[in-house]
C-alpha cells in the first residue's frame, strides 16, 4: 500500500482579515502527489493580536524553529543561489573553515567579508544542467587572475584589479561539467599580500549561482533574505519576506508525529501565490497555497516522511511579496517524569573498547553474553545511536571527563596532555561538595595526561603498576563507595578487559573457542600482534583459524567482564544505593577485526570504532526498558548526570544534557553527533546517514540504515538531499567560534575556542606501560 501523506491547512483570520473581503476568499487550494491526499480543510474563530505565532496543534512542541536557523536555508533569489559571504550564511558552503582556505570574516568598508589566502573551495547544490554561470563580487588585494574549477575542470579564468575595488567577476559554467546535486568549486589566485597580519588574495561579498542570462541583460540586484518584525493588517510577527520568485530550502530530519507549521501573508499588492515543497530522496509533496493580504496559519502533517531527511521548500510564486512568518517543525510533546528530588550519587562506567555491535541490546546477533548488562539495560534507557567524538583513548574520555569537542580540548596526539585550563567533570562535583573518585585502567588517562584534576581518591593502575582486571577495579571501587555512602560521590571507572592484550580465563574463551588452539596467536602478546600485523610489510600473516581465536579471546573478555560488572551491581543493591544513584555505562571507542580490512582501534572512522553502548539507570525517573533513537554524543555524559544531580551545568561545557530525552521532555532538534580522528578525519552522523570528509576535503556518504557494516560508499549523487542535510549542519559546526553554540548564526575571523595545547614528556617508563596496552607510538619509538 502506498504511503500517504496526511495535508491539514488550518486558517487563522486575525483583526482586519474579518472583513467581508476576506469572508469571499477562496481557501487555499492543496496539490499532493499520489502518494499523499488532503485530509482536512478548515477556517477557525478570529484570534486577537496578542496571539502572534503560527499554529501548532494542542499537545505539540517545537523540534526546529526554521527561522532561527535561516542561516542553514539555502536562499535563492530570482536569479538563482545567493550565497551572502561574510554573514553565518557561508559555512554550509564552505566546509566551515576546516582545510577549504576561508579565513573567517572581516570587514572592509563597513562590511562583513569573507577572505582566503591563494585557494577556497565551495560546496553548491545544482538541480538543474542548464548553462550557468557564477557571478562573484569580490575584490582583489593584489591584481592577478582569478581561476575557477568546477569538479575538477577548469573554468574561465577572469582577473581583477588592486585598484577596482569590489566588482562582479562572471565565470561561464558549460552543462557538461555540472552534476546533479552536489558540486565542488575552487578558486585559485595567484599572488597575495600582507592584509591585517594575513597574507590574502580576494575578499568575497556574495557569490550567486545563476542561469545564463541574455546578452545585454543587466544582471539582476541580489535579494538578501532576513528574518524582521513584519506588520500586516495591524499584527507583528516575527517573518521572512519573499520577493517573486524568491524561495529558501532547509533541510531537515522528520521526527515521530510531525508537522510543518507557517503563517504567510501578502505585503504588496498582486497575486499572492506560494509553493510548499517536502522533498526526500525518496517521497514528495507539493502544496499550492493562496496567500492574502492578512495572516492565515497553516499546518502540513510529516507523518508520510517519518525517519527522512527532507527538504523543506517555500516558492513564491506569485507576483505579490509575500511573509512567512513562525516557520517551525512542530512534534508531539511528550508527557514529562517529574524528578521529585535530585539523585545523589553519580557512577560513569568506561568499558574500554567496547563497540555497541558486540551487545545483544545493539545488535540481537551477536553471539556475547552479557547477562548483566542486559539486565541492567531492562532496568534503564538505551541510547540506540550513540557515538563517541574520537577513534582512541585519550580525546574520547577527554570528551566526556570535560564535555568538550576533541577540536577544543586539543588532546588529540599520543603526546598530548589535557590541558590545566579544561574544566573536569570531577572539578565540578568537588566543588559542588561530593567526594570523588576515580579507578581508571588505562594509562592515558593518568596523571602524566593531565586527568587527575579534581579528585579526592584517585588511582591509575598502568601508572601504579596494579592489576587490571575487573574483578580489583571493580573490587576496589565497591570498597571506595562503601567507605563514602553517607555521603554524596561521584565515581568514574574505567575497566580495560576488553583491551589488548586479550587475556580472559579459560572459562570464558572456552564459550566462544571450545575446540583446541595451536596457532601462532598469544593471549598476552595479541597487542603486539595486532600492531605487526597493521605494518607494511606485514610482520604476521593470520589464518582463519588464528582471526577466530583472537575475536573469541576479546568476546571472552567481555563476558569476564560482565560478571564483576554484575557483582558490583549486587553490591550496590547490599548497600541501598540503587534507587539514589544514576549509573552511567558507555564507551571511548570499539574495536575492528577486518571488517575494512584492519585490526584494533584508532585508524579509522567507522562504526565499529565510533558507535558505543551509552545507558541510564535512575530507578522511577529515567524509564526502564526505553529505547532513545537520536543521534547523541558521549561528551553530553557530563551535562546529562548534573543535571540528574542538580548540580548547574559549568558554561565551559559544550555538550547538552539528555535528561530530557529520558524525561520525555524532548530538547530541540537537528540531533546530530561529530567525531574526528586527529586532523585527519571529521565526521557527523545524522539518524541513519553518515558523511565522513577526509584531510584533502574527498567526503563519503553512508547510509546505516540500508548499511549498517558500511560496505558500499556513496558519493551523493543518488541522495542530494541527505548530502546537503549533512554537509549544511557540519559546515556550520566546522566554521562555529563556539561549539557550544554551534548551530547560533555567529560569524568573525577563524579563531574559534581551543585550549592552548600542551605536551607531555614520553619518557621510557612511560612509553613501556602504553606499549604493554598495545599503544606503539611514533613518540615511543624515537
Amino acid at each position: 500500500m502506498k504511503s500517504r501523506l496526511s495535508l491539514v491547512l488550518v486558517f487563522v483570520l486575525f483583526g482586519f482579515a474579518c472583513s467581508e473581503a476576506a469572508g469571499k476568499s477562496e481557501p487555499p487550494s492543496a496539490e499532493v502527489t499520489a502518494e499523499a491526499v488532503q485530509e482536512e480543510t478548515r477556517e477557525t474563530e478570529p484570534a486577537s493580536a496578542a496571539a502572534p505565532l503560527a499554529l501548532a496543534p494542542a499537545g505539540t512542541s517545537t523540534y526546529m524553529d526554521l527561522l532561527a536557523l535561516l542561516h542553514l536555508a539555502d536562499v535563492y533569489d530570482p536569479a538563482g543561489l545567493f550565497i551572502d559571504f561574510g554573514t553565518a550564511a557561508r559555512p554550509k558552503y564552505t566546509n566551515g573553515n576546516w582545510n577549504s582556505g576561508w579565513q573567517g570574516e572581516i570587514q572592509e568598508g563597513g562590511k562583513s567579508v569573507s577572505t582566503f589566502r591563494k585557494t577556497a573551495r565551495l560546496y553548491l547544490p545544482i538541480d538543474d544542467t542548464q548553462p550557468m554561470q557564477l557571478r562573484i563580487r569580490a575584490k582583489a588585494y593584489v591584481s592577478g587572475p582569478l581561476i575557477t574549477y568546477l569538479n575538477g575542470k577548469t573554468l574561465k579564468e577572469v582577473r581583477a584589479s588592486r585598484d577596482e575595488g569590489f566588482v562582479e567577476l562572471v565565470v561561464p559554467i558549460p552543462s557538461e561539467n555540472v552534476r546533479l546535486g552536489e558540486n565542488s568549486i575552487l578558486f585559485r589566485a595567484t599572488k597575495t599580500r600582507q592584509v591585517r597580519g594575513k597574507a590574502r588574495s580576494f575578499a568575497v561579498d556574495w557569490v550567486r549561482l545563476e542561469a545564463v542570462r541574455p546578452e545585454g541583460e543587466a544582471p539582476v540586484a541580489p535579494v538578501r533574505v532576513a528574518v524582521d518584525e513584519v506588520n500586516v493588517a495591524g499584527i507583528g510577527r516575527r517573518a521572512i519576506r519573499l520577493a517573486p520568485g524568491v524561495r529558501t530550502d532547509w533541510f531537515v530530519e522528520v521526527p515521530k508525529d510531525a508537522s510543518l507549521v507557517f503563517g504567510a501573508a501578502t505585503t504588496s499588492d498582486g497575486d499572492g501565490a506560494l509553493e510548499v515543497a517536502t522533498k526526500s530522496d525518496r517521497k514528495a509533496a507539493n502544496h499550492d497555497v493562496r496567500v492574502r493580504d492578512a495572516w492565515s496559519d497553516h499546518r502540513i502533517s510529516l507523518n508520510s516522511l517519518t525517519g527522512e531527511v527532507v527538504r523543506v521548500r517555500f516558492r513564491n510564486a506569485g507576483s505579490a511579496e509575500l511573509a512567512l512568518s513562525d516557520v517551525r517543525i512542530v512534534k508531539k510533546a511528550g508527557e514529562p517524569i517529574a524528578i521529585d528530588k535530585p539523585a545523589r550519587n553519580v557512577i560513569v562506567l568506561l568499558i574500554d573498547t567496547l563497540r555497541a555491535s558486540k551487545l545483544s541490546i545493539y545488535n540481537p546477533k551477536t553471539r556475547v553474553k552479557t547477562p548483566a548488562l542486559d539486565a541492567f539495560a531492562a532496568e534503564g534507557t538505551i541510547f540506540e545511536r550513540s557515538q563517541t567524538p574520537e577513534n582512541w583513548t585519550k580525546p574520547a574520555v577527554a570528551s566526556v571527563l570535560t564535555s568538550l569537542h576533541p577540536a577544543t580540548h586539543n588532546t588529540k596526539e599520543d603526546a598530548s596532555k589535557l590541558p590545566r585550563s579544561a574544566l573536569m567533570l570531577s572539578e565540578v562535583y568537588q566543588k559542588a561538595g561530593f567526594e570523588t573518585g576515580s579507578f581508571i585502567a588505562n594509562g592515558y588517562v593518568s596523571n602524566a595526561f593531565g586527568f587527575d584534576q579534581g579528585w579526592d581518591h584517585y588511582t591509575n593502575y598502568i601508572r601504579e603498576r596494579r592489576n587490571t582486571n575487573a574483578s580489583n577495579v571493580f573490587g576496589e571501587a565497591a570498597s571506595w563507595i562503601e567507605k563514602n555512602k553517607d555521603k554524596r560521590f561521584f565515581a568514574y571507572i574505567q575497566t580495560i578487559d576488553p583491551h589488548v592484550p586479550y587475556d580472559p580465563p579459560d572459562e570464558f574463551l572456552k564459550i566462544y573457542d571450545p575446540e583446541p588452539y595451536n596457532g601462532q596467536v598469544r593471549n598476552r602478546r595479541t597487542h603486539l600482534m595486532l600492531d605487526g600485523v597493521k605494518k607494511n610489510p606485514k610482520k604476521y600473516s593470520f589464518t582463519k583459524r588464528d582471526e577466530e581465536r583472537i575475536e573469541a579471546l576479546h568476546d571472552g573478555e567481555i563476558s569476564y567482564h560482565d560478571e564483576h560488572f554484575g557483582r558490583f551491581l549486587a553490591k550496590l543493591r547490599e548497600l541501598d544505593l540503587e534507587d539514589d544513584t544514576v549509573i552511567v555505562i558507555t564507551s571511548d571507542h570499539g574495536e575492528e577485526f577486518q571488517e575494512h580490512g584492519s585490526w584494533g582501534h584508532g585508524h579509522s572512522v567507522y562504526q565499529e570504532l565510533l558507535a558505543v553502548p551509552l545507558l541510564f539507570r535512575w530507578p522511577g525517573v529515567v524509564p526502564a526498558g526505553a529505547r532513545v533513537g537520536p543521534v547523541v554524543s558521549t561528551m553530553d555524559i557530563g551535562p546529562t548526570v548534573l543535571e540528574a544531580t542538580g548540580v548547574p551545568i559549568p558554561k565551559e561545557f559544550e555538550g547538552h544534557s539528555l535528561m530530557g530525552f529520558m524525561r520525555g521532555d524532548w530538547p530541540m532538534g537537528p540531533y546530530v553527533a561529530f567525531s574526528d580522528f586527529l586532523d585527519h578525519r571529521r565526521v557527523i552522523r545524522g539518524g541513519d546517514w553518515k558523511l565522513i570528509v577526509r584531510g584533502n576535503l574527498s567526503q563519503v556518504i553512508f547510509d546505516l540504515q540500508s548499511d549498517p557494516w558500511e560496505k558500499k560508499e556513496l558519493d551523493g549523487r543518488a541522495n542530494p538531499i541527505a548530502q546537503r542535510y549533512l554537509r549544511t549542519l557540519h559546515g556550520q559546526f566546522l566554521g562555529a567560534q563556539d561549539r557550544g553554540k554551534w548551530l547560533t548564526a555567529a560569524t568573525g575571523p577563524s579563531n574559534e575556542k581551543r585550549l592552548t595545547k600542551e605536551k607531555q614528556e614520553m619518557t621510557p617508563e612511560l612509553c613501556r606501560q602504553l606499549v604493554a596496552l598495545g599503544y606503539i607510538s611514533a613518540e615511543c619509538r624515537r
